[in-house]
């Protein structure tokens, strides 16, 4: 584990990861984390060992809406082996059929919900049949997985941090006053009088706030952009 814990740099760091998963025999993995639960599942941090043209099919068909192990994770904390029953609609039968043509047949999802409400998964993969054999295989690494994932999860902040930082939200100076302002708890007539301006253009820019964020509250955001130091809540 001391390659993980001593990376100097990303690249390094999901190295260690992926040879560590090699040595356990999966030669396949994936590592998936939302740093904040307000987040897109589309958003979400992605570093993985699989086919290139079976992630880009992934992201452009929006399968991750549909994948039964995402769902697992979500609100689970055990982890899932692999099998064919649990790809039961079908279109998860045919997400199942297409991973497999990329050597994605049998694997193990462990999920993550780390401490700062990080939320994700490690999925373990091979080109093995999902058989009793296989799953005697994941029983006596799943220990050593689940350490990984306890160790990825620590480990994993300046990375989360990194790519969240590309995601921020683009606010005016005058949208980064009005949510100041509101997490300061100030009403909109209040914020109208202190920005010199009418209540309809606070709320022009609370309006466009709340896409940004994606939320449907002027606090929520306020509270999203305060975690994230886009402003001062004073």
């Amino acid at each position: 584990m001391a390659p993980l814990l001593d990376a100097a740099d990303e690249a390094e760091w999901f190295g260690a990861i992926a040879g560590l998963a090699e040595t356990w025999g999966f030669d396949r993995l994936l590592v998936a984390m939302l740093p904040r639960p307000t987040m897109r599942l589309e958003d979400a941090y992605i570093r993985s060992t699989y086919a290139p043209a079976w992630r880009q099919t992934y992201d452009k068909e929006g399968l991750v809406h549909i994948d039964p192990t995402v769902e697992h994770c979500m609100a689970r904390a055990a982890p899932l082996i692999w099998s064919p029953e649990i790809f039961a609609t079908t279109a998860q039968q045919c997400l199942y059929e297409e991973a497999r043509s990329y050597g994605l047949r049998a694997g193990v999802t462990v999920p993550i919900h780390g401490p700062n409400q990080q939320a994700g998964m490690m999925c373990f993969v091979n080109d093995s049949n999902p058989t009793d054999a296989f799953q005697r295989h994941v029983n006596a690494a799943l220990p050593n997985l689940v350490l990984l994932r306890d160790l990825v999860i620590d480990t994993s902040q300046r990375h989360l941090n990194t790519h969240a930082q590309t995601l921020l939200p683009k606010l005016t100076p005058r949208e980064r006053e009005c949510l100041k302002w509101t997490a300061r708890g100030k009403s909109t007539w209040e914020i109208s009088h202190i920005l010199n301006c009418s209540e309809a253009v606070v709320n022009f820019h609370m309006k466009n706030i709340r896409t940004k964020f994606g939320v449907n509250s002027r606090r929520a955001a306020a509270v999203i952009a305060a975690q994230l130091g886009l402003i001062d809540p004073g």
